[in-house]
């Protein structure tokens, strides 16, 4: 059942057994995870089904580190999260990704890369992937081509798997709305968690619509699952009852955040202008794949490096078959073509609009090249780009923080301020020189590095991936939740999603943020049992 907030006069109390915060890629899967067992679930969702301006503004702050990044694009607020505009790029962490090794500031994951395994497999099926294989071993004999003769004592490949990408929203709604368990109210925003008499459980939140209508929902437990952002703010907001917010005895809450740095750089000019780098893109009968470059894991760790996987970006000689007019005004223009050729009305129109009217040369250049590609082959390779998303380290410095203004539903609103340590470049930088002299030893080319040295980092972007602000730790004194997703000090709340990563490794986070979220359905299930 799903019901409209806006559309109640007056306040409303709900009961359930679980009280999950946010409809997204963590809240969408748990809920029906939930009621796949015969758990009842309120599932709150602060937006509407579709996309809503004055809702949106409700993720409006300030940037106070690294500005080449955003507070509002970067997330939807409405049924489906950020699944509604997500490039679909799935691949699991690393084993490594795990461990406590210095260049992480020595934090470990509370469990191995194994125990998420049989998750991972799972969430592939929300995601409508194929088959539950990454690594060289699973896809030999499956693929077309062949991979670069590289020295494979020094580099590894790594594997993503492509979603279409599911859109939760179309995917799941139906879903959720015929599941006999869940009642989903959508424009209900948690305004606060509020603790019961003896101070340290959830006795219920309060809940409120723009509309001005509001509800309580009382739960034996509850699970915040609104992102790396919003999931600290909400805790950082609740501190009617503990001056610090929920979960903030250590100070943790809203440290650590981490991003993957978006970077295209380096070069490589290959001593073969025509060699076929095809395997690298790969289309099987059950799964899209892009393939990239890996440091060898047992180089990583004697050279302490964070964990990166660089992709290719072919520059052709002809220029017809060059991606790089794929600005902000092109995606829009994309966008808005695909969904008005399916008959639908996209969403955020006048935002797209507004994109390709500001930028209108790259939507010509686009055009145009995708008419001259009909006529038109490849040919030869004038070198080629590596980009990635690279990990960097927690930093308890790079944080969520509240500033003094106030959202329309009376919540302080974020303060952004992501940093970027010159250590983070440094490991990236050793990463590609490596890459370069595996292509030399094999004599494939030449790598010129391509990475900042002087502490410009206008050209390090955001990949929207927003990790660590409420982290997992076995100890209370280094993490906010337990490997449960559990938190320390408040036994009957829960954080998923990204925010509870103690690491970010090389992988998008959406399939970790669905694994870890089936993972909780079996953990919640299995305590109410009891």
């Amino acid at each position: 059942m799903i019901v409209d907030l806006q559309s109640i006069a007056t306040a409303e109390k709900f009961e359930a057994e679980v009280c999950i915060v946010g409809a997204g890629a963590a809240g969408i899967p748990l809920a029906l995870e939930l009621a796949a067992k015969g758990v009842g679930v309120v599932l709150l969702e602060g937006g509407a089904v579709g996309y809503d301006n004055a809702t949106q503004a409700l993720y409006e702050g300030t940037l106070a580190g690294h500005d080449n990044t955003d507070l509002v694009y970067s997330r939807l607020r409405q049924f489906g999260g950020t699944t509604q505009h997500w490039t679909g790029m799935c691949a699991p962490l690393d084993e490594i990704d795990f461990e406590a090794r210095a260049c992480n500031g020595n934090i470990e994951w509370p469990f191995a890369r194994s125990a998420l395994d049989a998750f991972y497999a799972r969430a592939h099926d929300y995601l409508e992937l194929g088959e539950y294989r990454y690594s060289t071993e699973q896809w030999e004999g499956l693929l077309a081509g062949d991979p670069l003769p590289l020295p494979g004592a020094l580099l590894d490949h790594g594997f993503y798997q492509q979603s279409p990408p599911t859109r939760f929203a179309d995917a799941y709604l139906g879903d959720i709305e015929k599941a006999r368990t869940i009642r989903c109210l959508i424009n209900a925003n948690v305004t606060d968690i509020v603790l019961g008499e003896s101070g340290d459980m959830v006795d219920h939140v309060t809940v409120g619509a723009l509309s001005g209508t509001t509800a309580t929902v009382k739960a034996k437990k509850f699970v915040l699952a609104c992102g790396g952002i919003e999931n600290a703010r909400l805790l950082l907001n609740a501190d009617s009852q503990r001056p610090a917010g929920l979960g903030n005895e250590n100070d943790l809450v809203g440290r650590h955040f981490m991003d993957h740095l978006h970077i295209e750089a380096s070069q490589i000019a290959l001593s073969d202008s025509r060699r076929d780098l095809g395997y690298y893109r790969q289309v099987t009968d059950t799964s899209s794949l892009l393939i990239g470059l890996k440091v060898q894991a047992a180089l990583m760790r004697r050279q302490n490096l964070l964990n990166n996987t660089a992709f290719f970006t072919i520059v052709w000689k002809d220029q017809a078959q060059n991606d790089d007019f794929r600005d902000h005004a092109w995606l829009s223009f994309s966008a808005l073509a695909k969904t008005f050729a399916r008959g639908e009305v996209p969403d955020r129109f006048a935002e797209r609009v507004c994109n390709v009217a500001e930028s209108p040369g790259s939507v010509i250049t686009g055009l145009s090249r995708h008419i001259r590609r009909r006529i038109s082959e490849g040919g030869e390779i004038d070198d080629v780009l590596l980009w990635q998303d690279a990990e960097q380290a927690p930093n308890p410095d790079s944080r969520v923080l509240l500033n003094a203004d106030r959202d329309a539903l009376g919540l302080r609103r974020t303060t952004l301020d992501w940093r970027i340590l010159p250590a983070d470049l440094e490991s990236l930088r050793r990463t590609h020189e490596i890459i370069g002299r595996a292509f030399g030893e094999a004599g494939l080319g030449r790598l010129r590095i391509g990475l900042p040295e002087d502490g410009d980092l206008s050209g390090i972007y955001t990949a929207y991936h927003h990790m660590g602000t409420t982290r997992m730790h076995t100890d209370p004194r280094r993490g906010v939740v337990d490997g449960d997703g559990r938190m320390h000090t408040v036994p009957n709340l829960y954080i998923a999603g990204s925010s509870v990563f103690p690491t970010g490794g090389a992988a998008n986070p959406t399939l970790t943020i669905v694994a870890l979220a089936i993972r909780m359905a079996d953990h919640l299930a299995e305590t109410l049992a009891l």
